[in-house]
C-alpha cells in the first residue's frame, strides 16, 4: 500500500505536464474547430491554469508551439517512468518535479489573482502568499500539493542515496 501511495505522489509531477499538453491542445482544437461546443469548454476549462503558457505560445510560430506541446508530453511520460522507476535517474527525478512545483505554484498563484496575467509584474510586486490560494481552482491546488509531496519524495530519495554512499565509505 505504501509503495503504490509513493508511486501515485511521484506521478504528480506527470499531471502539471499533461494539464498544460492538454491546454495546448485545446488552443490547437479551438483553433482548428472555433464552432464546436466541445472545443470551447475545454478551452475554458483549461485557460485558468495555464493562461501564462498559452498567451505566451499562442503568438509562436507552429514549430515552436507543436514542440513545446511534444516537449510537454514526453516530459509527462518521463515522469511516469520516474514514477515507477524511483531508483534510478535521482537527479532527473528531482529536477522534473521542481520544475513542475514551479511551474504548478506559479499557475496557482494566477488562479488565485484576478488579473489579465503576469507578465507586467515583477517578483518584487506580487502580493503575498497565503492560504487564500485555496479560493482558488481547488484541483490546481491539490496538484500542487501532490507535486510539493514528489519533490518531498525527491529530496528523501537524494538525501538517502548520499548517507549511502557515506557509509559505504
Amino acid at each position: 500500500m505504501r509503495a503504490l501511495a509513493l508511486t501515485i505522489i511521484r506521478l504528480g509531477p506527470c499531471g502539471a505536464y499533461l494539464l498544460a499538453t492538454i491546454s495546448l491542445l485545446s488552443v490547437a482544437l479551438l483553433g482548428n474547430t472555433p464552432s464546436s461546443p466541445l472545443a470551447w469548454a475545454l478551452y475554458t476549462t483549461m485557460l485558468p491554469t495555464t493562461r501564462t503558457l498559452i498567451l505566451t505560445l499562442v503568438t509562436a510560430s507552429d514549430m515552436v508551439f507543436w514542440g513545446v506541446t511534444l516537449t510537454l508530453l514526453v516530459a509527462a511520460a518521463v515522469g511516469g517512468y520516474l514514477a515507477v522507476r524511483p531508483e534510478r535517474h535521482l537527479r532527473l527525478r528531482f529536477i522534473h518535479a521542481h520544475a513542475a512545483l514551479v511551474a504548478s505554484g506559479l499557475a496557482v498563484l494566477q488562479i488565485s489573482q484576478n488579473s489579465a496575467g503576469l507578465a507586467s509584474i515583477s517578483f518584487s510586486q506580487l502580493p503575498p502568499v497565503d492560504w487564500s490560494l485555496v479560493d482558488g481552482s481547488s484541483a490546481a491546488f491539490a496538484l500542487f500539493v501532490l507535486i510539493l509531496l514528489a519533490c518531498v519524495s525527491a529530496h528523501a530519495a537524494v538525501i538517502k542515496s548520499i548517507r549511502f554512499a557515506r557509509h559505504c565509505t
